[in-house]
């Protein structure tokens, strides 16, 4: 079976093919204003919940990942009827079968350490206790002034529900950063604003129009509205790029859809987290902002990667073709420091995806990157072969593929990072790599090289070199409590190369055909 650690992102891969035959059923993907007891959505959402669950997702995992889906396959979050069922989050989180939950108990993804929304929640109470927020004296209210007097005219539209929700979302949003920084980590700005809005949401009216000042009437809501700010404090770009095609999406829009979301879909757990921001990798802006890491630049471990389906799944919802779709998974197989090998790990993981859902989006995919598997493949096997023929040791050939590995892996970082942070890279070379950088004695520690690994880098940087020792177990460690700001930029130019090397096993076909070959060789083991 797919249950347990590591295969929640093959039910995504499976439930966005669910989705994916249902759009091409010609299947209404649209919340409405109707007189109905089941619409064609609670339809789709429960198959796409009963699919990431057969994969072994949580219920409520699996809520807010079919939400996601649906939402970049093109479904809007809400549609204006203050019932559940009638909110995409509320949807899918009935479709689970699970309760509602509160922003203060939903946890952020892992970088490391993690955090969760009751830092927005505890901020924005503790505001509202201290000071008057609301833009007028409450107490000054008229008599029996419900919903349609306060809620829906000028008091509510125009001042009450932008204004204090704005104030909200800036609120929470700067909690959320200061609670990353406290705890050791670099501010996740993406899930800072979706948890500030978010949090604002669960106190202001989540479905109200707002007055002309803030958007335009029938279009923008109170959630864009909120999380106009809650980007600002975030310091968010106020646009946003699909990865692949360019489309310009409005920073906020997105964000408020996404924290309605989060706000109706149930609590999630921290896995759970992780799939929500790697299924929002279809930004290009991603990696940047802290919206996944499955898109690239770097080779993670591939229960990560869910960029490709979704992408191939928002792509259908816009009525791209299989030929289209092709064309554009093939593009962002390029995004990659290692575009060989992300081409050949999103190939696996399509088959394996196929083998639990086949549909049109593993279909494109594979057709996107079976050439490339073919033709990286092929060049290995052929050197492989050659290689021994002249009578090198399959030991010998194991050291010849990883030292191109890693200079192939040091080329591309120097260039791309040189145009990331606006300097010249001129060079990084690893002058050693090993397992065991001293930390550990246990044998494990000594002989996988993940588990504590052993580096030396040298790079040259704007005409400096600079030379870094053992720079996980020693250089990092002492540059970052010293707070040594030019060692510290050093290590942040040839740090993606260090990750990649790390991770090195999400992809392992430099190994595996070598190893191959020696078998197919009749080589001694």
């Amino acid at each position: 079976g797919l249950g347990g650690w590591g295969a929640f992102n093959i039910g995504v891969w499976a439930a966005a093919d669910v989705i994916a035959k249902e759009l091409q059923k010609g299947r209404k993907l649209k919340l409405e204003i109707t007189d109905e007891a089941h619409t064609e959505i609670d339809d789709i959402a429960k198959k796409a919940v009963r699919k990431l669950m057969e994969c072994g997702a949580d219920p409520a995992n699996a809520a807010i990942a079919a939400a996601t889906l649906l939402y970049w396959a093109g479904v809007n979050v809400q549609c204006g009827m203050p019932c559940p069922n009638r909110k995409l989050g509320a949807v899918t989180r009935m479709a689970a079968g699970i309760p509602s939950g509160r922003i203060s108990s939903m946890p952020t993804e892992k970088q490391n350490n993690k955090i969760s929304g009751f830092a927005a929640t505890l901020a924005i109470y503790q505001a509202l206790d201290k000071e008057h927020l609301a833009p007028y004296d409450s107490q000054f209210l008229p008599l029996g002034a419900g919903g349609p007097v306060v809620g829906h005219s000028a008091i509510g539209e125009d001042h009450l529900f932008p204004k204090l929700g704005q104030k909200l979302a800036t609120i929470g949003t700067r909690a959320m950063v200061k609670a990353y920084l406290s705890a050791g980590m670099k501010p996740n700005k993406w899930l800072a604003a979706l948890f500030g809005s978010a949090a604002a949401l669960e106190i202001i009216h989540p479905d109200a129009y707002v007055g002309e000042e803030f958007g335009q009437f029938m279009v923008t809501r109170t959630p864009e509205t909120v999380a106009v700010a809650a980007v600002k404090a975030a310091e968010l770009p106020e646009v946003l790029h699909i990865r692949g095609t360019g489309d310009e999406l409005r920073t906020a829009q997105v964000v408020g859809d996404l924290a309605i979301i989060l706000k109706d879909s149930g609590t999630p757990t921290v896995v759970g987290m992780i799939m929500f921001c790697e299924m929002c990798s279809i930004l290009q802006e991603g990696s940047a902002i802290g919206a996944g890491r499955s898109g690239g630049p770097l080779v993670i471990p591939l229960h990560h990667w869910v960029t490709s389906p979704v992408l191939a799944l928002y792509l259908l919802g816009k009525g791209a073709s299989p030929e289209e779709i092709i064309s554009v998974i093939q593009k962002t197989m390029a995004m990659h420091f290692q575009k060989e090998d992300a081409t050949v790990a999103t190939n696996i993981l399509a088959r394996r995806a196929e083998a639990v859902e086949r549909g049109p989006l593993t279909d494109a995919i594979i057709k996107a990157t079976e050439p490339g598997l073919t033709n990286s493949l092929s060049k290995r096997a052929l050197y492989a072969y050659k290689r021994m023929e002249e009578g090198a040791t399959l030991e010998e050939l194991m050291a010849e593929v990883q030292k191109k590995h890693i200079e192939d892996i040091a080329e591309a970082v120097a260039k791309a990072m040189s145009k990331r942070l606006n300097k010249n890279i001129e060079y990084i070379k690893f002058t050693k790599v090993k397992p065991g950088s001293g930390r550990r004695p246990h044998k494990f520690a000594q002989k996988h090289f993940a588990f504590d690994a052993y580096v030396d880098v040298e790079v040259k940087i704007d005409g400096k070199v600079y030379e870094l020792e053992n720079v996980l177990a020693k250089a990092a460690p002492e540059a970052l409590l010293k707070q040594d700001r030019e060692t510290v930029d050093a290590i942040s130019c040839v740090s993606p190369a260090i990750i990649e090397l790390l991770c090195a096993g999400a992809c392992s076909m430099d190994v595996v055909v070598c190893a191959c070959m020696a078998v197919a060789r009749g080589m001694d083991p």
